[in-house]
């Protein structure tokens, strides 16, 4: 009987699961397809360039196709200079030419990131204390041996 009912609320746990993360797949991809679907003007490119800044690295995505990654070099009012990886020449790349632009990781991807792998230190942490715990548990007193 035990094992049954554990089977049973295994399989409808799982079902549970399964269903909340497909909700949360209908929900988030037809979000993310929105959030890129959005147009970047030149004044929004300028504004993310300049705080950037000089010397850090962007892939940008041109009007033609072209995809380019580098490091700032000069940012002008209406453009900025790359220096791409394998070329010597700066190239220069127009603001209102930049379709996409992507300036690395957020400040709340990293506090995500540092919060995930403190929940996860947390439950190796707690994991061990508590196998180690069972293992003191288990123990039972050494027979003493009969005084003849």
């Amino acid at each position: 009987m035990g094992s049954a009912w554990f089977a049973f609320s295994a399989l409808g746990f799982r079902g549970r699961f399964s269903s909340l993360i497909a909700s949360l797949l209908i929900v988030l991809i037809p979000a993310n397809a929105l959030a890129k679907a959005k147009p970047l003007d030149a004044a929004t490119v300028h504004a993310r360039i300049v705080k950037r800044g000089i010397g850090n690295i962007v892939g940008v995505e041109e009007n033609t196709g072209v995809i380019l990654t580098g490091r700032i070099l000069a940012i002008d009012p209406d453009s900025f200079s790359l220096q791409l990886w394998n070329d010597p020449q700066p190239v220069t790349v127009m603001d209102a030419d930049v379709t996409d632009l992507r300036t690395g990781p957020t400040r709340g991807f990293w506090i995500a990131m540092g919060a995930g792998m403190g929940v996860a230190a947390g439950m190796a942490i707690w994991g061990f204390v508590h196998v180690h715990n069972l293992q003191q548990q288990n123990q039972l007193p050494m027979p003493q041996p009969a005084i003849p």
